[in-house]
């Protein structure tokens, strides 16, 4: 491929020395190299949609700085969006080469995404993307943006294509079990109804156990003649304020996103520019 390209870095708050790496490598290649610092750590969806932001090509790739996606394989993917006219292409992997719980916090979250948005493939964060489709994407994303599903909004041209997935080289990932399932929570808030709806259902649900529970003693007290009891009055009052419980916790994590969404937080802030 005889390709004219530029590379973005994005340092998203690190503490080593890689923005003095990206500063090096502006200037042995001044014209091909930008570089964005963060303020502060923001994360990996937000780095990304800084970048994103900011690239000028025809065609824009991301890649994650542990390289577990290997640069061999881009080609792969420019051949794919090329050969079928594709908007994004998604490198998957056959084999993760990551811990259990990683591997099952990813499953979890790329399930959950898929029902978000059931036309987006299980994906990962090697993707290529045209770049008519980032003129499309939000300016204003705010702190929660999720790249899977922004894109899967902007079009349905979407393609995978099997890639090589390396052992991480140092460090370890920042994203553990609990992180990968706090994510696709916020997913769920942020971009479905579907806690509400499982509102609905619990409350169903709950007034239709209170219900049989009701109808069971009284037909026991008219029948038998047997004794309610303290017991059963406390059983079913706890599940019932369970339910309500969980209802105002669902309805609380809704509007204090509604809220920060509404002070107008951005999802990250550049301090430096190269």
């Amino acid at each position: 491929m005889n390709l004219v390209c530029e590379f973005v870095f994005v340092d998203d708050g690190s503490i080593d020395q890689s923005w003095q790496v990206i500063r090096e490598l502006k200037a042995e290649h001044s014209d091909c190299v930008r570089g964005f610092r963060l303020v502060r750590n923001s994360g990996q969806q937000a780095a990304t949609v800084c970048g994103l932001e900011r690239a000028r090509g025809t065609w824009v790739l991301t890649l994650d700085d542990d390289l577990q996606s290997l640069p061999e394989e881009i080609p792969k993917l420019w051949e794919k969006a090329n050969s079928q006219q594709i908007d994004v292409v998604f490198g998957v992997y056959s084999v993760l080469k990551h811990r259990f719980l990683h591997r099952l916090g990813s499953r979890i979250f790329r399930f959950l995404l898929r029902n978000v948005a059931p036309n987006m493939p299980a994906g990962s964060s090697f993707r290529l993307i045209k770049g008519e489709i980032l003129q499309k994407f939000p300016q204003r994303s705010g702190p929660w943006v999720f790249v899977d599903p922004v894109l899967a909004w902007l079009t349905s041209d979407i393609a995978t294509v099997d890639v090589q997935h390396a052992e991480r080289r140092d460090g370890r990932s920042g994203y553990s079990f609990f992180k990968l399932v706090r994510m696709a929570l916020t997913v769920l808030v942020i971009y479905t109804a579907m806690p509400l709806q499982m509102m609905i259902w619990f409350g169903l649900f709950s007034a239709l156990v209170s219900f049989c529970l009701g109808l069971y003693y009284l037909i026991l007290r008219l029948t038998a003649n047997v004794p309610v009891g303290f017991s059963a009055l406390i059983v079913t009052m706890t599940f019932a304020f369970g339910v309500i419980l969980l209802s105002l916790g669902v309805l609380g994590l809704y509007i204090s996103k509604i809220y920060v969404m509404g002070t107008g937080q951005p999802g990250f802030v550049i301090k430096t520019e190269i």
